[in-house]
């Protein structure tokens, strides 16, 4: 399947440094803006300091909103734990052939975690918000993540919208 409209990858950055979240803290990660509508495909994170076994276990949610003020609705999230044996599975796609993963292993750095497929692909209006929100872990110390989201561009901002303001003549750049 061929797409005309190019993929964005959004992930939470300060100063243009990507961003890694301590498992054991919870907190709101990321709110991105999204100008024009989008087709989100997929969302995860991406281990960057191996896991210890946890009491409770931290769980990645993406959210929506329609304003920064807004309330946050959730569209996926993903546990992430190894103690989600029927949950969590590597592999080349074919059933059969999966391997779930197991109590005793940890997740390790460079791991990835995706959330379930068949979750996507999610619609986003233009002007609304994705909000990347991690509830804490707790029981002990260990883990980091740098969540992600997957999405196609599906246009350009519409401006026939009545709260879209479009200059009507060309102007100058400013020196």
């Amino acid at each position: 399947m061929a797409y005309t409209e190019p993929l964005m990858v959004l992930y939470p950055s300060s100063d243009g440094v990507i961003t890694a979240a301590e498992v054991e803290t919870a907190a709101e990660l990321a709110e991105f803006l999204i100008p024009c509508n989008v087709s989100v495909l997929q969302f995860g994170a991406h281990v960057t300091e191996d896991f210890t076994a946890h009491a409770v276990d931290p769980v990645l949610t993406l959210g929506r909103k329609a304003t920064t003020a807004g309330t946050v609705t959730n569209i996926a999230s993903v546990t992430l734990s190894s103690a989600s044996t029927s949950t969590l599975k590597s592999g080349d796609g074919v059933k059969e052939l999966q391997t779930a993963i197991t109590a005793s292993t940890d997740l390790d750095a460079g791991d990835v975690i995706l959330a379930w497929p068949g979750e996507f692909p999610v619609p986003v209006a233009g002007g609304e918000f994705l909000v990347l929100e991690l509830t804490t872990a707790s029981g002990s110390a260990g883990g980091a993540i740098i969540p992600f989201i997957i999405a196609r561009a599906d246009g350009v901002v519409d401006g026939r919208q009545t709260n879209v303001w479009t200059a009507s003549v060309e102007q100058t750049v400013a020196s």
